[in-house]
């Protein structure tokens, strides 16, 4: 299993059932566990004797991706401690940035009415620098909505210049203001043809009014949901 279907409170159960209660854990995988997993970083790796680490030799890992987010005026909405929607995607586009693994290739589009590409896509190793965090960081909601079509119509466009064999699109939107899906099922279907995946964070509850179309994206794109 991913670690994300684990969860980080059941990672840190275990590792608390480990490391206090002495129980012994025994760990094994496949193509979805390990690094691929999403298990770089976790409370897991702090047990094992292993690196969750990819290696920059083991070619076929090599992975694209690109962080499209909501920057619509309700991505302004507080959401306590002094955070904003907008606030934790983009903490959550820079986590993205630091777990890739330098030959990774990394791009961010922000997204109202219109695209606009806040990074081009280039090397992880080009953008894991403060200057490129501090960008990503800055992202403000400008108003309007998010028009999905336009979304995915232009991290399309900008996936289909990742030289990585694994190519994958994380979609942040407002579960309460994504508008305008157009013909998303028809360019999802291209996407997922040309070898592409989505994954989609909604900021909100799956009660929300457009949770149902984002959960449909990511069923179609191949890939996760998270609220």
């Amino acid at each position: 299993v991913m670690a994300g279907d684990i969860g980080l409170d059941g990672m840190r159960t275990l590792n608390t059932w480990v490391e206090d209660a002495g129980a012994g854990l025994v760990m094994t995988g496949g193509e979805k566990s390990y690094a691929p997993g999403g298990y770089y970083k976790s409370p897991l790796e702090k047990l094992l004797p292993v690196s969750m680490e990819r290696r920059n030799e083991i070619r076929k890992l090599q992975t694209a991706i690109v962080v499209t987010l909501d920057r619509s005026g309700s991505m302004g909405m507080d959401v306590g401690d002094g955070k904003t929607k907008m606030d934790l995607a983009n903490l959550g586009t820079a986590q993205v940035l630091d777990l890739l693994a330098p030959t990774d290739e990394f791009g961010v589009i922000a997204v109202d009415d219109s695209p606009h590409t806040i990074l081009n896509l280039a090397s992880a190793a080009k953008q894991q620098n403060a200057v490129f965090r501090n960008k990503i960081l800055r992202m403000q909601s400008m108003g309007g909505g998010i028009y999905i079509e336009e979304a995915l119509k232009a991290s399309a466009t900008m996936l289909r210049r990742a030289k990585a064999a694994n190519k994958h699109l994380i979609l942040f939107a407002d579960a309460q203001d994504s508008e305008v899906p157009g013909e998303y099922r028809t360019i999802i279907a291209a996407m997922r043809k040309a070898g592409m995946t989505i994954s989609v964070i909604g900021l909100g509850t799956k009660s929300d009014v457009d949770a149902k179309l984002l959960m449909e994206i990511s069923k179609l794109g191949g890939g996760g949901n998270l609220f």
